[in-house]
């Protein structure tokens, strides 16, 4: 069994080093992401038992998403990212995000409920591939 702890500085965690132990298997992580950002990292334990399914997905093979409610257009425009969600009966773009912050507009499409799960995955995929594109100043094309 393997077990990883989330440390935060209120508990004495250190954001400019990584420490760990190792008894009985028993790491502890601090996310330094977090604490750059001065968020509060969690502070529950987690078990990874030894018997735990292990799914090795680069192998894996999937159709490409369909969803029936409609399909996603993004391309970056004017320094920003937009992302359209475009009706699958009329082909008429419903909505259309616009901004530098791919995690709200992830969080804004899944709060409207637009799309099933599979084109959630895809479209936040593909929503952190514009991302990395703008900010290094590289040319994006959707999948």
């Amino acid at each position: 069994m393997v077990e990883w702890l989330h440390t935060s500085p209120s508990q004495g965690g250190d954001p400019r080093s990584i420490r760990g132990r190792s008894n009985n298997n028993v790491f502890i992580l601090i996310f330094l992401e977090f604490f750059m950002k001065k968020l509060t990292c969690p502070t529950t334990s987690v078990r990874i038992p030894v018997e735990r399914e292990i799914v090795l997905s680069d192998a894996l093979k999937h159709n490409w998403p369909n969803d029936s409610n409609g399909y996603f257009l993004v391309k970056i425009e004017n320094g920003l990212i937009c992302c359209g969600f475009v009706d699958k009966q009329t082909h008429v773009m419903k909505v259309e995000f616009r901004g530098a912050n791919v995690n709200k507009m992830i969080q804004e499409i899944a709060e409207r409920k637009l799309c099933d799960h599979k084109t959630m995955g895809y479209i936040a995929s593909e929503l952190m591939i514009a991302k990395n594109a703008l900010e290094n100043n590289k040319r994006y094309i959707q999948r």
